[in-house]
Protein backbone atom coordinates (compact mmCIF):
# COMPACT_ATOMS: atom_id res chain seq x y z
CA UNK A 1 0.00 0.00 0.00
CA UNK A 2 3.00 2.39 1.13
CA UNK A 3 4.66 1.33 -2.34
CA UNK A 4 1.80 2.72 -3.97
CA UNK A 5 1.08 5.52 -2.18
CA UNK A 6 5.11 6.03 -3.20
CA UNK A 7 4.30 5.39 -6.54
CA UNK A 8 1.60 7.79 -7.27
CA UNK A 9 3.52 10.43 -5.71
CA UNK A 10 6.93 9.94 -7.47
CA UNK A 11 4.37 9.69 -10.96
CA UNK A 12 3.17 13.04 -10.27
CA UNK A 13 6.17 14.86 -8.63
CA UNK A 14 8.04 13.59 -12.13
CA UNK A 15 4.81 15.20 -14.39
CA UNK A 16 4.75 18.14 -12.61
CA UNK A 17 8.62 18.13 -13.27
CA UNK A 18 7.90 17.63 -16.64
CA UNK A 19 5.42 20.24 -17.61
CA UNK A 20 6.83 22.95 -15.10
CA UNK A 21 9.64 24.35 -17.50
CA UNK A 22 6.86 25.01 -20.13
CA UNK A 23 4.88 26.14 -18.10
CA UNK A 24 6.96 28.75 -16.66
CA UNK A 25 8.04 30.02 -19.74
CA UNK A 26 5.13 30.04 -21.18
CA UNK A 27 3.83 32.12 -18.19
CA UNK A 28 6.59 34.33 -18.23
CA UNK A 29 6.03 34.96 -22.01
CA UNK A 30 2.81 36.59 -21.16
CA UNK A 31 3.64 38.54 -18.28
CA UNK A 32 6.77 40.39 -20.78
CA UNK A 33 4.57 41.59 -23.45
CA UNK A 34 2.71 39.33 -24.63
CA UNK A 35 4.95 37.70 -26.78
CA UNK A 36 4.56 33.82 -27.60
CA UNK A 37 6.37 32.18 -30.06
CA UNK A 38 5.39 28.87 -30.79
CA UNK A 39 7.87 27.27 -33.48
CA UNK A 40 8.22 24.24 -35.63
CA UNK A 41 8.59 20.97 -33.90
CA UNK A 42 8.79 22.69 -30.20
CA UNK A 43 6.40 21.18 -28.30
CA UNK A 44 6.84 24.40 -25.85
CA UNK A 45 5.47 28.30 -26.48
CA UNK A 46 8.79 30.09 -26.24
CA UNK A 47 8.56 33.52 -24.89
CA UNK A 48 10.66 36.71 -25.16
CA UNK A 49 11.27 40.11 -22.82
CA UNK A 50 12.26 40.11 -19.17
CA UNK A 51 11.67 41.93 -15.90
CA UNK A 52 14.03 42.36 -13.10
CA UNK A 53 12.73 39.26 -9.82
CA UNK A 54 11.90 40.84 -6.69
CA UNK A 55 10.92 38.86 -3.44
CA UNK A 56 8.60 36.57 -3.50
CA UNK A 57 5.74 36.30 -0.33
CA UNK A 58 3.49 32.87 0.43
CA UNK A 59 0.67 34.49 -0.51
CA UNK A 60 2.45 35.31 -4.48
CA UNK A 61 3.50 32.21 -4.25
CA UNK A 62 0.11 30.25 -3.86
CA UNK A 63 -1.16 32.73 -6.68
CA UNK A 64 1.57 32.19 -9.32
CA UNK A 65 1.05 28.72 -8.51
CA UNK A 66 -2.64 28.71 -8.85
CA UNK A 67 -2.43 30.91 -12.34
CA UNK A 68 -0.14 28.44 -14.20
CA UNK A 69 -2.03 25.42 -12.75
CA UNK A 70 -4.99 27.30 -14.85
CA UNK A 71 -2.81 29.03 -17.30
CA UNK A 72 -1.27 25.08 -18.66
CA UNK A 73 -4.24 23.35 -20.15
CA UNK A 74 -5.06 26.40 -22.06
CA UNK A 75 -1.60 26.95 -23.72
CA UNK A 76 -1.75 23.29 -24.21
CA UNK A 77 -5.13 23.40 -26.31
CA UNK A 78 -3.71 26.77 -27.83
CA UNK A 79 -0.65 24.67 -29.14
CA UNK A 80 -2.47 21.59 -30.58
CA UNK A 81 -5.27 24.34 -32.43
CA UNK A 82 -2.22 26.05 -33.89
CA UNK A 83 -0.56 22.78 -34.66
CA UNK A 84 -3.89 21.30 -36.59
CA UNK A 85 -4.49 24.65 -38.19
CA UNK A 86 -0.91 25.37 -39.54
CA UNK A 87 -0.54 21.07 -40.72
CA UNK A 88 1.69 19.91 -37.83
CA UNK A 89 3.97 22.50 -38.08
CA UNK A 90 3.35 25.42 -35.46
CA UNK A 91 4.41 29.15 -36.92
CA UNK A 92 5.73 31.70 -35.19
CA UNK A 93 3.34 33.60 -32.90
CA UNK A 94 4.28 37.04 -31.34
CA UNK A 95 1.27 38.65 -29.49
CA UNK A 96 2.17 41.94 -29.32
CA UNK A 97 4.00 42.38 -32.70
CA UNK A 98 0.96 43.57 -34.79
CA UNK A 99 3.42 42.58 -37.97
CA UNK A 100 3.66 39.17 -36.62
CA UNK A 101 -0.07 38.51 -35.55
CA UNK A 102 -0.92 39.62 -39.51
CA UNK A 103 0.86 37.36 -40.78
CA UNK A 104 -0.78 34.61 -39.38
CA UNK A 105 -3.71 32.89 -40.85
CA UNK A 106 -7.23 33.68 -39.53
CA UNK A 107 -7.69 30.84 -37.07
CA UNK A 108 -3.94 30.69 -36.16
CA UNK A 109 -4.24 34.42 -35.06
CA UNK A 110 -7.78 34.04 -33.32
CA UNK A 111 -6.34 31.32 -31.49
CA UNK A 112 -3.46 33.04 -30.68
CA UNK A 113 -5.08 36.42 -29.73
CA UNK A 114 -7.48 34.22 -27.45
CA UNK A 115 -5.08 32.19 -25.84
CA UNK A 116 -2.95 35.63 -24.96
CA UNK A 117 -6.24 37.27 -23.38
CA UNK A 118 -7.42 34.51 -21.58
CA UNK A 119 -3.75 33.84 -20.18
CA UNK A 120 -3.62 37.59 -18.65
CA UNK A 121 -7.74 37.28 -17.32
CA UNK A 122 -6.22 33.96 -15.45
CA UNK A 123 -3.52 35.95 -13.88
CA UNK A 124 -5.54 39.09 -12.96
CA UNK A 125 -8.01 36.92 -11.39
CA UNK A 126 -5.26 35.08 -9.40
CA UNK A 127 -4.22 39.10 -7.89
CA UNK A 128 -0.85 39.37 -10.00
CA UNK A 129 -0.10 41.63 -12.49
CA UNK A 130 1.11 40.55 -15.79
CA UNK A 131 4.72 42.24 -14.92
CA UNK A 132 4.65 40.95 -11.04
CA UNK A 133 3.71 37.30 -12.90
CA UNK A 134 7.18 37.34 -15.04
CA UNK A 135 8.54 38.88 -12.17
CA UNK A 136 8.11 35.91 -10.13
CA UNK A 137 8.72 33.47 -13.11
CA UNK A 138 12.25 35.21 -13.33
CA UNK A 139 12.82 34.77 -10.22
CA UNK A 140 12.20 30.94 -9.75
CA UNK A 141 14.23 30.57 -12.88
CA UNK A 142 17.46 32.16 -10.96
CA UNK A 143 16.51 30.96 -7.32
CA UNK A 144 16.52 27.36 -6.84
CA UNK A 145 15.10 27.47 -3.28
CA UNK A 146 12.30 29.32 -4.87
CA UNK A 147 11.61 27.28 -7.91
CA UNK A 148 11.40 24.28 -4.74
CA UNK A 149 8.89 26.62 -2.71
CA UNK A 150 7.00 26.77 -6.55
CA UNK A 151 6.95 23.04 -7.24
CA UNK A 152 6.20 22.27 -3.97
CA UNK A 153 2.76 24.32 -4.18
CA UNK A 154 1.89 23.50 -7.52
CA UNK A 155 1.62 19.94 -6.18
CA UNK A 156 0.17 20.66 -2.98
CA UNK A 157 -2.74 22.46 -4.96
CA UNK A 158 -2.81 19.63 -7.48
CA UNK A 159 -3.57 16.91 -4.61
CA UNK A 160 -5.83 19.36 -3.20
CA UNK A 161 -8.16 19.37 -6.76
CA UNK A 162 -7.18 23.73 -6.18
CA UNK A 163 -6.45 23.89 -9.95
Amino acid sequence: MNTLTNNSKFRLNLMLRQSLFSVIISAAALATGWAPGLYGQSPNLVFGSAAQAQAISNTEITNYARAVLSIEPRRVQAYQEIKGMAGGSVPRVVCNETQEINRLSGGVRGVAVNYCDQAKKIIESNNLTVRRFNELTLLQQANPAVKQQIQAELLRLQQAGNQ
